[in-house]
């Protein structure tokens, strides 16, 4: 619940903000600051001796996890857009 608060209290300070000249050039230290964070995040992983002697079952679950959730993404995406945008696209296309 404290990620989703700090999340929404981030995007309300990003809307004020937006007007400041400085912060319309962050995107570059974002972009820096979550590589670096991916990268210790690997070292964590590789340096975790137990995750990796069993890396077999952790993987399999991972990948696992992975297809279900792209699959969902898909699913839903595809959901969407055939419940709002197709029928502005006929509408639209009629219209011309």
């Amino acid at each position: 619940m404290l990620i989703l608060v700090l999340i929404l209290v981030g995007m309300s300070a990003g809307y004020l903000l937006r007007r400041i000249e400085i912060l319309k050039n962050v995107n570059k230290s974002i972009t820096l600051t979550i590589c670096t964070m991916l990268f210790l995040l690997g070292i964590c992983v590789g340096s975790n001796r137990d995750l990796l002697g069993n890396f077999g079952n952790y993987g399999w679950q991972a990948l696992l996890i992975c297809c279900a959730g792209l699959a969902g993404s898909i699913l839903c995406t595809l959901a969407v857009n055939a419940l709002f945008f197709r029928e502005q696209g006929k509408e639209g296309e009629s219209h011309e």
